[in-house]
């Protein structure tokens, strides 16, 4: 099949980002502070077909992280070492020019209470399993880690009404994550519930991630995902490798494995090399997958950057193996200061 090519732009054009108190919109004395950000997006996205696919087709994958969005952060103390706060994100997916904007939506939004004892928040945003498993294997973008996003491999979602409790203790952080049956009865999910941690910088090198994620379907499925990784990280370099396995009512369990390293070949550009696999005797006879993502800084804002993807995938039915790629060549801005 001949790769197709698009020309993708941002879902949002302009935007404001702040990073530091100078960046901190005027507030009314009382209401806490405010802070605008804001990421912008262009690419051409060239794609041969559906990345962990058994067949040769021309359905692009899902992209959670390449994306326009323009955000807000809210704090307000409240005294007694409690500070309320707010979240919210608006953005875009990578999208032909006619749905550009249509495609724009919520993206992450929370609010909650932090103390010293740690941070109490609901809305819709990443579990555990993003947060500490999924960044230690996936650091840049999302279509070089199949195998842990990829439905093929029971990808884990960003979930609405999510209630999350974060703390941390010196090196350790953990994260308690549920999601209470009552609320969005659309969804297929009734309930969830996970724990997930990462220890870091043991004997200055080594990080350990760990996540553990029980949904309960209202179809009566439970599935059950588990998550662990560790990293090495050296001067120039660091080498990350993962594992993901879903336990569901299918008569075989999903495992996945990731490895990524992360070359810092200059002071602004580095080079990202994913390799992952599946086993799967549900779905998959074979699958092997590996990509890049290759990015150079110009300023402290601005980067170019390329990332790309080949799967190869046998389904268990026997036939030709499918051999699927995606490749994209984009533009990040990092919108600066506009308040001084």
């Amino acid at each position: 099949m001949a790769p197709r090519t698009r020309l993708l732009l941002p879902a949002l054009l302009f935007a404001w980002a702040s990073t530091a108190q100078a960046g901190n919109v005027p507030t009314p004395p009382g209401w806490g502070e405010t802070t605008v950000f804001a990421t912008g997006n262009a690419a051409l996205f060239v794609t041969d077909g559906e990345l962990g696919a058994t067949a040769e087709d021309s359905i692009q994958t899902q992209l959670q992280d390449v994306k326009s969005v323009v955000g807000i952060d809210w704090t307000l103390d409240v005294g007694y070492s409690h500070k309320l706060i707010a979240h919210y994100e608006y953005g875009g997916q990578f999208s032909t020019l006619s749905n550009t904007f249509s495609d724009a939506k919520p993206f992450r939004s929370w609010f909650g209470v932090s103390n010293a004892l740690g941070t109490f928040t609901y809305g819709k945003q990443p579990t555990g399993f993003f947060k500490y498993y999924g960044s230690t294997i996936d650091q840049a973008q999302e279509i070089y880690a199949t195998g842990y996003t990829t439905p093929h491999a029971g990808g884990v979602e960003i979930e609405s009404d999510i209630v999350k409790y974060s703390t941390s203790y010196g090196r350790l952080a953990v994260d308690v994550d549920y999601r209470p049956a009552f609320v969005d009865h659309s969804s297929p999910i009734a309930n969830s519930i996970g724990l997930s941690g990462k220890y870091s910088q043991f004997m200055g090198r080594f990080s350990f991630a760990g996540a553990y994620l029980r949904e309960e379907l209202r179809s009566g499925v439970n599935v059950n995902r588990y998550g662990a990784a560790v990293e090495y990280v050296a001067e120039q370099w660091s080498i990350a490798l993962g594992a993901h396995v879903v336990d569901d009512a299918s008569p075989s369990e999903t495992h996945s494995y990731n490895l990524l390293s992360i070359i810092q070949l200059t002071q602004n550009n580095a080079l990202h090399l994913s390799l992952s696999t599946i086993d799967d005797d549900d779905v998959y006879d074979s699958f092997y997958g590996a990509g890049f993502y290759l990015d150079q800084k110009i300023g402290s804002q601005f980067r170019i950057y390329t990332e790309a993807a080949v799967t190869r995938a046998e389904d268990t039915i026997g036939g030709s193996a499918a051999l699927n790629s995606q490749i994209l060549f984009g533009v990040r801005y990092d919108f600066g200061n506009i308040y001084y």
